[in-house]
Protein backbone atom coordinates (compact mmCIF):
# COMPACT_ATOMS: atom_id res chain seq x y z
CA UNK A 1 0.00 0.00 0.00
CA UNK A 2 1.49 3.21 -1.09
CA UNK A 3 2.13 5.32 2.21
CA UNK A 4 5.05 7.88 1.49
CA UNK A 5 4.27 10.71 3.29
CA UNK A 6 8.42 12.16 4.43
CA UNK A 7 9.01 13.78 0.46
CA UNK A 8 4.85 14.75 0.20
CA UNK A 9 4.75 16.59 3.86
CA UNK A 10 7.47 18.58 2.86
CA UNK A 11 6.19 19.63 -0.52
CA UNK A 12 3.06 20.43 0.84
CA UNK A 13 3.98 22.06 3.68
CA UNK A 14 6.10 24.28 1.72
CA UNK A 15 3.28 25.53 -0.26
CA UNK A 16 1.38 26.83 3.36
CA UNK A 17 3.36 30.07 3.46
CA UNK A 18 2.16 31.20 0.48
CA UNK A 19 -1.78 29.99 0.80
CA UNK A 20 -2.14 33.14 2.60
CA UNK A 21 -0.73 35.48 0.28
CA UNK A 22 -2.61 34.20 -2.61
CA UNK A 23 -5.91 34.89 -1.09
CA UNK A 24 -4.45 38.49 -1.26
CA UNK A 25 -3.02 38.51 -4.43
CA UNK A 26 -6.10 36.36 -6.15
CA UNK A 27 -6.54 33.36 -7.70
CA UNK A 28 -3.93 33.94 -10.92
CA UNK A 29 -1.45 32.76 -8.93
CA UNK A 30 -2.86 29.25 -8.94
CA UNK A 31 -4.55 27.52 -12.47
CA UNK A 32 -6.35 24.43 -12.55
CA UNK A 33 -6.39 21.64 -14.95
CA UNK A 34 -6.83 17.89 -15.35
CA UNK A 35 -7.10 14.72 -17.54
CA UNK A 36 -8.76 11.49 -18.10
CA UNK A 37 -9.75 8.60 -20.42
CA UNK A 38 -12.95 6.82 -20.45
CA UNK A 39 -12.01 3.20 -21.69
CA UNK A 40 -13.41 -0.34 -22.17
CA UNK A 41 -11.01 -3.79 -23.52
CA UNK A 42 -12.14 -6.97 -24.60
CA UNK A 43 -9.41 -9.74 -24.10
CA UNK A 44 -9.93 -12.87 -26.27
CA UNK A 45 -8.46 -15.15 -23.37
CA UNK A 46 -10.92 -15.83 -20.80
CA UNK A 47 -8.52 -18.03 -18.25
CA UNK A 48 -6.52 -14.83 -17.48
CA UNK A 49 -6.43 -11.01 -17.31
CA UNK A 50 -4.95 -8.07 -19.18
CA UNK A 51 -3.56 -5.39 -16.57
CA UNK A 52 -1.49 -2.83 -18.40
CA UNK A 53 0.70 -1.83 -15.35
CA UNK A 54 -1.21 -2.21 -11.87
CA UNK A 55 -4.35 -4.07 -10.53
CA UNK A 56 -5.48 -7.78 -9.30
CA UNK A 57 -7.85 -8.24 -12.37
CA UNK A 58 -8.81 -6.72 -15.64
CA UNK A 59 -10.13 -7.96 -19.04
CA UNK A 60 -10.24 -11.59 -19.85
CA UNK A 61 -11.26 -14.17 -16.95
CA UNK A 62 -13.18 -11.34 -14.16
CA UNK A 63 -14.81 -9.14 -17.22
CA UNK A 64 -14.84 -10.40 -20.67
CA UNK A 65 -15.22 -6.16 -21.62
CA UNK A 66 -13.50 -4.28 -18.74
CA UNK A 67 -12.99 -0.79 -17.90
CA UNK A 68 -10.54 -1.12 -15.19
CA UNK A 69 -6.93 -0.96 -17.51
CA UNK A 70 -7.38 2.61 -18.90
CA UNK A 71 -10.28 4.36 -16.51
CA UNK A 72 -8.53 7.14 -14.96
CA UNK A 73 -9.12 10.94 -14.05
CA UNK A 74 -6.98 13.20 -12.44
CA UNK A 75 -6.77 16.67 -11.35
CA UNK A 76 -3.74 19.16 -10.70
CA UNK A 77 -3.33 22.94 -9.18
CA UNK A 78 -0.22 24.79 -10.44
CA UNK A 79 0.55 27.62 -8.47
CA UNK A 80 3.21 30.07 -9.48
CA UNK A 81 4.52 32.14 -6.32
CA UNK A 82 7.16 34.03 -8.33
CA UNK A 83 8.63 34.01 -12.31
CA UNK A 84 11.28 31.53 -10.68
CA UNK A 85 9.18 29.67 -7.78
CA UNK A 86 6.38 27.21 -8.44
CA UNK A 87 4.75 24.20 -7.76
CA UNK A 88 2.35 21.36 -8.67
CA UNK A 89 -0.01 18.81 -6.95
CA UNK A 90 -1.86 15.94 -8.85
CA UNK A 91 -3.96 14.20 -7.73
CA UNK A 92 -5.26 10.59 -9.89
CA UNK A 93 -7.97 8.15 -9.26
CA UNK A 94 -7.28 4.83 -11.17
CA UNK A 95 -7.70 0.96 -10.98
CA UNK A 96 -4.89 0.58 -8.57
CA UNK A 97 -3.37 -2.82 -6.81
CA UNK A 98 -5.71 -2.90 -4.07
CA UNK A 99 -8.83 -2.89 -6.56
CA UNK A 100 -10.35 0.04 -5.92
CA UNK A 101 -10.47 3.83 -7.69
CA UNK A 102 -9.17 5.31 -4.32
CA UNK A 103 -7.63 8.81 -4.94
CA UNK A 104 -3.90 9.12 -4.63
CA UNK A 105 -1.55 11.96 -4.58
CA UNK A 106 0.76 11.39 -8.33
CA UNK A 107 2.69 14.24 -8.08
CA UNK A 108 3.27 16.98 -5.71
CA UNK A 109 6.35 19.24 -5.64
CA UNK A 110 7.78 22.54 -5.53
CA UNK A 111 10.17 23.72 -8.09
CA UNK A 112 12.98 26.72 -8.09
CA UNK A 113 14.62 27.95 -11.70
CA UNK A 114 17.79 29.38 -10.33
CA UNK A 115 17.71 30.36 -14.44
CA UNK A 116 15.85 29.56 -17.66
CA UNK A 117 18.37 27.05 -18.01
CA UNK A 118 18.67 25.29 -14.72
CA UNK A 119 15.82 24.29 -12.15
CA UNK A 120 15.37 22.34 -9.26
CA UNK A 121 12.36 20.09 -8.14
CA UNK A 122 11.77 18.45 -4.48
CA UNK A 123 8.94 16.22 -3.30
CA UNK A 124 6.76 13.77 -5.47
CA UNK A 125 7.85 13.78 -9.58
CA UNK A 126 7.91 11.42 -12.25
CA UNK A 127 10.70 9.45 -12.68
CA UNK A 128 12.13 10.13 -15.77
CA UNK A 129 13.14 6.91 -17.02
CA UNK A 130 10.81 6.82 -20.39
CA UNK A 131 10.75 8.82 -23.37
CA UNK A 132 6.98 9.44 -21.99
CA UNK A 133 7.44 9.69 -18.28
CA UNK A 134 6.15 13.27 -17.90
CA UNK A 135 2.77 12.42 -19.44
CA UNK A 136 3.04 8.28 -19.58
CA UNK A 137 -0.90 8.37 -18.26
CA UNK A 138 -2.27 11.34 -20.41
CA UNK A 139 -3.98 9.76 -22.98
CA UNK A 140 -4.98 12.97 -25.02
CA UNK A 141 -1.03 13.43 -25.62
CA UNK A 142 -0.29 10.44 -27.51
CA UNK A 143 -1.87 9.13 -30.29
CA UNK A 144 -2.58 5.31 -29.15
CA UNK A 145 -5.16 4.06 -26.21
CA UNK A 146 -2.34 3.25 -23.88
CA UNK A 147 1.55 3.42 -24.43
CA UNK A 148 2.78 0.16 -26.17
CA UNK A 149 2.61 -1.95 -22.99
CA UNK A 150 5.86 -3.89 -23.80
CA UNK A 151 7.80 -0.83 -22.79
CA UNK A 152 5.73 1.24 -20.67
CA UNK A 153 5.12 -1.66 -17.84
CA UNK A 154 5.82 0.24 -14.96
CA UNK A 155 4.66 3.66 -13.54
CA UNK A 156 6.89 5.29 -10.89
CA UNK A 157 6.31 8.22 -9.10
CA UNK A 158 9.52 9.09 -7.00
CA UNK A 159 9.62 10.61 -3.32
CA UNK A 160 12.71 13.09 -3.62
CA UNK A 161 14.41 15.31 -5.89
CA UNK A 162 15.88 16.00 -9.07
CA UNK A 163 17.63 18.65 -11.25
CA UNK A 164 17.36 19.92 -15.27
CA UNK A 165 19.82 22.04 -17.04
CA UNK A 166 19.14 22.65 -20.64
CA UNK A 167 21.72 24.14 -23.19
CA UNK A 168 22.22 24.34 -26.99
CA UNK A 169 25.34 22.84 -28.73
CA UNK A 170 24.29 24.44 -32.36
CA UNK A 171 20.85 23.92 -33.27
CA UNK A 172 20.73 21.30 -31.34
CA UNK A 173 18.49 21.84 -27.84
CA UNK A 174 20.38 19.40 -25.24
CA UNK A 175 18.79 18.73 -21.57
CA UNK A 176 20.41 16.91 -18.85
CA UNK A 177 18.24 15.59 -15.46
CA UNK A 178 19.24 14.05 -12.79
CA UNK A 179 17.09 12.12 -10.14
CA UNK A 180 16.97 10.78 -7.30
CA UNK A 181 14.15 9.41 -4.57
CA UNK A 182 12.26 6.41 -3.14
CA UNK A 183 9.24 5.04 -4.50
CA UNK A 184 6.47 2.52 -2.85
CA UNK A 185 3.92 1.02 -5.96
CA UNK A 186 2.23 -0.84 -3.80
CA UNK A 187 3.89 -4.60 -5.04
CA UNK A 188 6.94 -3.41 -5.25
CA UNK A 189 9.61 -0.89 -3.14
CA UNK A 190 12.12 1.23 -4.91
CA UNK A 191 14.95 2.79 -3.11
CA UNK A 192 17.78 4.76 -3.60
CA UNK A 193 16.86 5.47 -6.82
CA UNK A 194 19.62 7.29 -8.98
CA UNK A 195 18.38 8.48 -12.82
CA UNK A 196 20.50 10.10 -15.34
CA UNK A 197 18.42 11.41 -18.49
CA UNK A 198 19.88 13.00 -21.61
CA UNK A 199 17.49 14.35 -24.37
CA UNK A 200 18.44 15.91 -27.80
CA UNK A 201 15.78 17.56 -29.78
CA UNK A 202 16.64 19.35 -33.60
CA UNK A 203 14.73 19.94 -36.18
CA UNK A 204 11.67 17.49 -36.14
CA UNK A 205 13.82 14.59 -34.04
CA UNK A 206 13.63 13.93 -30.32
CA UNK A 207 16.71 11.40 -29.13
CA UNK A 208 16.08 9.97 -25.62
CA UNK A 209 18.23 7.69 -23.31
CA UNK A 210 18.08 7.36 -19.56
CA UNK A 211 20.29 5.06 -17.04
CA UNK A 212 18.81 4.15 -13.38
CA UNK A 213 20.18 1.88 -10.46
CA UNK A 214 18.17 1.09 -7.55
CA UNK A 215 17.75 -1.04 -5.19
CA UNK A 216 13.77 -3.05 -5.21
CA UNK A 217 11.88 -4.88 -2.52
CA UNK A 218 8.81 -6.89 -4.09
CA UNK A 219 6.04 -8.97 -2.79
CA UNK A 220 7.71 -12.68 -3.58
CA UNK A 221 6.04 -15.97 -2.62
CA UNK A 222 5.52 -17.02 1.08
CA UNK A 223 6.88 -20.34 -0.10
CA UNK A 224 10.31 -19.15 0.18
CA UNK A 225 10.34 -19.85 3.34
CA UNK A 226 10.81 -23.89 2.72
CA UNK A 227 13.83 -22.97 1.35
CA UNK A 228 15.21 -23.87 4.83
CA UNK A 229 19.36 -25.62 6.02
CA UNK A 230 21.55 -26.34 3.35
CA UNK A 231 18.32 -24.37 0.95
CA UNK A 232 18.62 -21.45 2.81
CA UNK A 233 20.85 -19.10 0.57
CA UNK A 234 18.77 -20.28 -2.51
CA UNK A 235 15.86 -19.17 -0.85
CA UNK A 236 17.46 -15.58 0.14
CA UNK A 237 19.07 -15.13 -3.06
CA UNK A 238 15.90 -15.61 -5.22
CA UNK A 239 13.57 -13.41 -2.86
CA UNK A 240 13.16 -10.22 -3.97
CA UNK A 241 14.55 -8.26 -0.97
CA UNK A 242 16.61 -5.12 -1.18
CA UNK A 243 18.33 -6.47 -4.66
CA UNK A 244 20.61 -4.09 -7.42
CA UNK A 245 18.24 -3.36 -10.23
CA UNK A 246 19.67 -1.24 -13.65
CA UNK A 247 17.32 0.13 -16.49
CA UNK A 248 18.55 1.59 -19.47
CA UNK A 249 16.14 3.07 -22.04
CA UNK A 250 16.55 4.77 -25.96
CA UNK A 251 14.15 6.12 -27.11
CA UNK A 252 14.13 8.50 -31.23
CA UNK A 253 11.12 9.93 -32.27
CA UNK A 254 10.73 12.05 -35.98
CA UNK A 255 7.32 14.12 -36.36
CA UNK A 256 7.02 16.79 -38.81
CA UNK A 257 3.83 16.98 -38.06
CA UNK A 258 2.17 15.20 -41.07
CA UNK A 259 3.26 11.95 -40.17
CA UNK A 260 5.50 10.25 -36.97
CA UNK A 261 7.54 7.76 -36.25
CA UNK A 262 8.88 7.27 -32.73
CA UNK A 263 11.02 3.67 -30.96
CA UNK A 264 11.89 3.08 -28.02
CA UNK A 265 13.82 0.28 -26.62
CA UNK A 266 14.43 -0.52 -23.13
CA UNK A 267 17.06 -3.36 -21.18
CA UNK A 268 16.32 -4.69 -17.11
CA UNK A 269 19.03 -5.93 -15.57
CA UNK A 270 19.92 -7.01 -12.12
CA UNK A 271 20.69 -9.98 -9.56
CA UNK A 272 19.55 -13.42 -10.18
CA UNK A 273 16.15 -13.44 -8.68
CA UNK A 274 12.59 -13.74 -9.07
CA UNK A 275 12.30 -10.73 -11.29
CA UNK A 276 12.45 -11.42 -14.99
CA UNK A 277 15.20 -9.50 -17.10
CA UNK A 278 13.76 -8.23 -20.24
CA UNK A 279 14.87 -6.68 -23.48
CA UNK A 280 12.21 -4.52 -24.76
CA UNK A 281 10.85 -2.43 -27.73
CA UNK A 282 8.13 -1.00 -29.79
CA UNK A 283 8.41 0.73 -33.17
CA UNK A 284 5.44 3.09 -34.20
CA UNK A 285 4.04 5.25 -36.96
CA UNK A 286 0.97 6.79 -38.30
CA UNK A 287 0.05 9.70 -40.13
CA UNK A 288 -2.70 12.34 -39.34
CA UNK A 289 -5.18 13.08 -42.08
CA UNK A 290 -7.70 16.03 -40.71
CA UNK A 291 -9.25 14.80 -37.56
CA UNK A 292 -8.31 11.36 -37.90
CA UNK A 293 -4.63 9.26 -37.19
CA UNK A 294 -4.63 5.72 -38.10
CA UNK A 295 -1.28 4.09 -36.56
CA UNK A 296 0.35 0.62 -36.58
CA UNK A 297 2.61 -0.40 -33.59
CA UNK A 298 4.55 -3.78 -33.92
CA UNK A 299 6.21 -4.52 -30.06
CA UNK A 300 8.46 -6.94 -28.28
CA UNK A 301 8.92 -8.52 -24.91
CA UNK A 302 12.39 -10.75 -25.14
CA UNK A 303 13.13 -12.48 -21.83
CA UNK A 304 16.89 -12.44 -20.73
CA UNK A 305 17.05 -14.50 -18.08
CA UNK A 306 16.82 -18.02 -16.79
CA UNK A 307 12.82 -19.39 -16.41
CA UNK A 308 14.34 -22.85 -14.68
CA UNK A 309 17.90 -23.61 -12.28
CA UNK A 310 16.60 -27.15 -12.62
CA UNK A 311 18.03 -29.75 -10.29
CA UNK A 312 19.30 -27.05 -8.01
CA UNK A 313 15.83 -26.61 -6.72
CA UNK A 314 14.44 -29.55 -5.78
CA UNK A 315 11.60 -28.06 -3.81
CA UNK A 316 10.38 -26.22 -7.19
CA UNK A 317 9.39 -23.22 -5.86
CA UNK A 318 11.76 -21.14 -7.60
CA UNK A 319 11.69 -22.51 -10.69
CA UNK A 320 7.96 -21.92 -11.07
CA UNK A 321 8.14 -18.66 -10.11
CA UNK A 322 10.86 -17.65 -12.73
CA UNK A 323 8.41 -19.70 -15.37
CA UNK A 324 5.61 -17.44 -14.63
CA UNK A 325 7.75 -14.31 -14.36
CA UNK A 326 8.07 -15.40 -18.38
CA UNK A 327 6.43 -13.10 -20.29
CA UNK A 328 7.91 -13.06 -23.78
CA UNK A 329 5.94 -11.98 -26.37
CA UNK A 330 5.09 -10.33 -29.56
CA UNK A 331 2.39 -8.26 -30.79
CA UNK A 332 1.06 -6.04 -33.72
CA UNK A 333 -1.43 -3.10 -33.01
CA UNK A 334 -3.37 -1.38 -35.65
CA UNK A 335 -5.66 1.48 -34.63
CA UNK A 336 -6.95 5.33 -34.92
CA UNK A 337 -7.51 8.03 -33.33
CA UNK A 338 -10.34 10.96 -34.01
CA UNK A 339 -10.03 14.14 -32.53
CA UNK A 340 -13.99 14.97 -33.13
CA UNK A 341 -14.19 17.91 -30.72
CA UNK A 342 -11.68 20.21 -28.97
CA UNK A 343 -10.52 18.44 -25.82
CA UNK A 344 -11.70 15.57 -26.71
CA UNK A 345 -10.13 12.22 -28.86
CA UNK A 346 -12.09 8.81 -29.30
CA UNK A 347 -9.81 5.66 -30.48
CA UNK A 348 -10.44 2.52 -31.26
CA UNK A 349 -7.43 -0.40 -31.64
CA UNK A 350 -6.92 -3.96 -32.40
CA UNK A 351 -3.64 -5.63 -30.81
CA UNK A 352 -2.50 -9.53 -31.77
CA UNK A 353 -0.39 -10.85 -29.39
CA UNK A 354 2.09 -13.52 -30.16
CA UNK A 355 2.66 -15.35 -27.30
CA UNK A 356 5.60 -18.30 -27.91
CA UNK A 357 5.79 -21.56 -25.67
CA UNK A 358 5.92 -21.74 -22.33
CA UNK A 359 5.19 -17.86 -21.95
CA UNK A 360 2.28 -16.29 -19.81
CA UNK A 361 1.79 -13.46 -22.48
CA UNK A 362 2.33 -10.84 -19.45
CA UNK A 363 -1.12 -11.55 -18.65
CA UNK A 364 -2.07 -11.64 -14.58
CA UNK A 365 -4.76 -13.57 -12.09
CA UNK A 366 -4.04 -17.10 -14.37
CA UNK A 367 -7.01 -19.48 -13.04
CA UNK A 368 -6.93 -23.45 -13.70
CA UNK A 369 -7.38 -24.14 -17.25
CA UNK A 370 -5.08 -21.55 -18.32
CA UNK A 371 -2.13 -22.11 -21.29
CA UNK A 372 1.04 -21.20 -21.62
CA UNK A 373 2.34 -19.85 -25.11
CA UNK A 374 -1.13 -19.32 -26.05
CA UNK A 375 -1.50 -15.98 -28.62
CA UNK A 376 -4.70 -13.54 -27.41
CA UNK A 377 -6.60 -10.48 -29.29
CA UNK A 378 -7.34 -7.03 -27.53
CA UNK A 379 -10.02 -4.92 -28.74
CA UNK A 380 -9.31 -1.49 -26.68
CA UNK A 381 -12.11 2.03 -27.14
CA UNK A 382 -11.40 4.87 -25.25
CA UNK A 383 -12.31 8.59 -24.78
CA UNK A 384 -9.63 10.81 -23.64
CA UNK A 385 -9.92 14.33 -22.51
CA UNK A 386 -8.18 17.46 -21.07
CA UNK A 387 -9.13 20.01 -19.27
Amino acid sequence: MRNRPSALALAVASLLPFAACAQDAGDKMFSFSGYGTLGVVHNSEDRADFVPTQGPAGAGYTHAWSTTPDTRLAAQVDARFTDDFSAVVQVISEYDDEGSYKPQVELAHVKYAFSPAFQVRAGRFTAPIFMLSEYRKVGYAMPWVRPPVEVYDIAVSLDGADATYKFNVGNVAMSVQLAAGNADEGTFEVHDARTLALRAEFGSSTVFGSYSKTKIDAVTTPLLALYQGPLAALGEQYAIEGDDLEFASFGYAFDPGSWFVRGEVTRTTGEDNLLAKNTNAYLSGGFRTGAFTPYMTVARVKLDSDTSIGARDPIGVINAGLSTANADQKSITIGTRWDFHENLALKAEYAHVDVPAGSTGGLVNRQPGFVTGRDYDLLSISLDFVF
